[in-house]
Parts: C-alpha cells; sequence; structure tokens
C-alpha cells in the first residue's frame, strides 16, 4: 500500500474538520481524490493543494455559484459549515460589508474565522438548534481573522496570540487590533503547542534554545498566525536572530503544512499543536506550551440571538464531550468569559 495514501477520517484529523464535509469537498471538486475499489482514497499534496486555494478558477466558480453555494447541506436537510481557503480574498467570497450579527437577520448567515475542529462542530450544533441558519467557517489566522471581525466582515474571531510581557493570551492583541470595539473574549479549549520533529527526534531537539543551532531547519507559518507569533515572542525573549535561523522565511499557511514537511525531511522542525502531529506519519511531537482558544465577539452583539446560542452552546456538555478525550485538548473551561 501507498504510505501516503489516506483515507477520509484521516483527512478530517489533518483539517480538523468533520469526516461528512470530506466527502461534500470531494463531491463538490474542493478536494481530489482517487479511488481504491470504492474507498476514496487522498494523497498529502491533494490536501495541501485544498489548503493552499490550489483549484482552478473554473472550480471554485462553479462552487459559488451552485444552487446554496456557501453551505452544505447534509441528508436530513441542515446545513454544514462551508470551509474556505485562506487565500481566497474577501471579494472571491463576498465578504465585504457588515455582516456581525446577520445570522438575526434576512441573510441569516453566522460566520467565525478561525481555523479548529471545534469551531466546525461548534456550526454544527448552531445549526441543529436554529434551523435555517447558514454558517461558514473561514479559514484564517488570528491576526487576520481579528482584523476580520474589526472590519465587520465576520461574526466572530477565534485566536491564540500569546502575549509575552504579560503571559496572557489574546487580550493584548484584542485591544491593539479591535480599536474603539469593546469585545468579549470566551474560551474555546486549550491546546498543546510544541515542536514537530522526525520520528525519533534524530537531532535531538528539545526547546526554544536549540533554535540557535546552526544546523536544524525550520518549517515556519506565515506572518498572522498565532504560531508564528508565539515563535517569535520566544524568539525576541532569548534574543535570537530570526533571520539567521534557516527557513524561517517559509510561510506556511497551517499546522499540517509544517508537519507534512518535517514528515517529508523538508525541515527539521516546525511548530504547531498536538493534535495535527498525531495525524501525520513520520512526526514525532515534542511539548512545550499550553495556549488559550478564544473566540472574539464585539460587544454590541453579546445580546442577539446568534451569540446566545453559540455561548450556550460552547457551555453544553453535549459539545464538551465530542472534545473531552481528545489528545491536545482541554475544554473543562469551555464557554468561560474571559472579558466581558
Amino acid at each position: 500500500m501507498n504510505e501516503n495514501a489516506l483515507n477520509a477520517q484521516e483527512v478530517a484529523d489533518i483539517l480538523q474538520i468533520a469526516k461528512n464535509t470530506v466527502y461534500e469537498l470531494v463531491k463538490r471538486g474542493e478536494l481530489s481524490c482517487y479511488k481504491v475499489g470504492r474507498k476514496m482514497r487522498f494523497t498529502y499534496s491533494d490536501i495541501q493543494e485544498y489548503i493552499n486555494g490550489g483549484r482552478t478558477g473554473a472550480n471554485r466558480s462553479a462552487v459559488n455559484s451552485a444552487p446554496g453555494a456557501g453551505t452544505y447541506a447534509s441528508a436530513g436537510g441542515a446545513a454544514k459549515p462551508r470551509l474556505i481557503s485562506k487565500n481566497d480574498t474577501p471579494e472571491e467570497n463576498a465578504y465585504s460589508g457588515r455582516v456581525s450579527g446577520s445570522a438575526d437577520g434576512a441573510a441569516g448567515i453566522f460566520r467565525i474565522a478561525g481555523q479548529d475542529e471545534i469551531l466546525d462542530a461548534l456550526l454544527r450544533h448552531m445549526e441543529l438548534r436554529m434551523p435555517g441558519v447558514r454558517t461558514e467557517l473561514i479559514h484564517k489566522g488570528s491576526y487576520d481573522a481579528f482584523s476580520m471581525l474589526y472590519k465587520d466582515q465576520v461574526s466572530a474571531a477565534a485566536g491564540h496570540m500569546w502575549d509575552s510581557e504579560t503571559d496572557v493570551y489574546n487580550v493584548p492583541f484584542v485591544k491593539r487590533l479591535l480599536p474603539g470595539c469593546p469585545a468579549v473574549i470566551v474560551e474555546v479549549c486549550k491546546r498543546t503547542q510544541g515542536f514537530y520533529v522526525a520520528e525519533g527526534n534524530p537531532k535531538k531537539i528539545k526547546d526554544w534554545e536549540d533554535l540557535k543551532r546552526n544546523d536544524i531547519r525550520l518549517a515556519n507559518r506565515e506572518p498572522g498566525a498565532g504560531t508564528r507569533i508565539l515563535l517569535d515572542e520566544h524568539l525576541v525573549r532569548l534574543g535570537i536572530d530570526a533571520d539567521k535561523i534557516p527557513g524561517y522565511g517559509t510561510h506556511l499557511s497551517s499546522h499540517f503544512n509544517v508537519a507534512g514537511a518535517v514528515s517529508k525531511g523538508e525541515a527539521d522542525v516546525g511548530i504547531g499543536t498536538m493534535k495535527t502531529a498525531l495525524g501525520i506519519r513520520g512526526v514525532s511531537f515534542i511539548p512545550l506550551q499550553t495556549e488559550d482558544y478564544q473566540l472574539v465577539f464585539k460587544r454590541r452583539d453579546l445580546n442577539l440571538p446568534s451569540v446566545q446560542l453559540i455561548l450556550q452552546i460552547l457551555n453544553s456538555e453535549e459539545l464538551k464531550e465530542e472534545f473531552r478525550y481528545v489528545a491536545g485538548y482541554d475544554v473543562s473551561e469551555m464557554g468561560k468569559i474571559i472579558q466581558q
């Protein structure tokens, strides 16, 4: 068997989405696959093309022009969130204009910008409890997600940006990126961040200090990603010149791409979440830091029925139970309001 062949569940784990969403992406031509008998199989390059927005303009146009574009209809008629590549532009996906809280209006679209499987589950629960609502999960890094919230292009933004001076996640960045906009910050989960290294850790990499070594090549995230900010903050703390780190200039768009680069031997180390590491062959994980992954709303929208519903779902045992035993996640404080 080809060691690069992945099944639908493995793809779902890597992309941090529901398995049914993988089938919908294939059905709509957004994700390539091949068949072994009656079974779908995928390659790493198929997934990377999807993440990088590598589909042709014709394919994307066909998807966007189809009836009900922007949602995935399930067998029971409930809409599944449309996953949008972080490389799609606001113009391509009609983000322009005020949408915050629009799930309560005629448009009926509730958009969250962020990158985590929990967000996919959160929107799925929302659709079950609020029939007729349309949802979109927009794959964006933390900085861009907060920026979209400030511009009223999304209803909520998820992020995990660490401030080394205060040792606090997101709060300092919300103040900077949403100036003059009082915000509510809600805990989604705590995640384990660390190093991706080749299986067995042949380079004996242990901690941030090892990035001073000149025999280690890094696979890096794009500027604005929460993981990139985590790295940069530690480099400043340690007085390490980022430009002297081989591979620092790489701009990969997901934890999956970073772990994949390490798996393929293109890099010796990368940074990302534990959950992603468990889904990539040939990669070991070195835990370094527990982070807060949080959801941000504008305070003015707090009393909207859609936002109140999101808060209820985050505090429900039903959603917590889905992720309680997932490695790398701690959902014990899910739904806790950090700032209001």
